[in-house]
């Protein structure tokens, strides 16, 4: 077996917000979809705005149930 590449992280990166993107885009709150996912290396990046604090903890608690997650850094704006 050998070590993971660049390009098999960035695959996997990729995989991982993508699944992230689907679990808020599949979510009965609709309002998650301004919401954008990007993954680094296990590490989730949620962007974008909402109108509570509370949509913003939904959103971060879901998204770190997404296998692959090690770390979600929640980035969403609160008008």
């Amino acid at each position: 077996m050998h070590p993971p590449t660049v390009t098999d992280n960035r695959i996997r990166s990729h995989e991982i917000g993508e699944a992230a993107m689907g679990c808020l885009r599949d979510s009965p709150y609709k309002v998650f979809a301004g919401v954008s996912c990007q993954c680094d290396h296990g590490v989730l990046f949620l962007r974008g705005q909402l109108s509570s604090f509370h949509h913003k903890q939904i959103a971060q608690e879901a998204v770190a149930r997404v296998s692959g997650v090690a770390q979600v850094v929640n980035e969403i704006e609160v008008d």
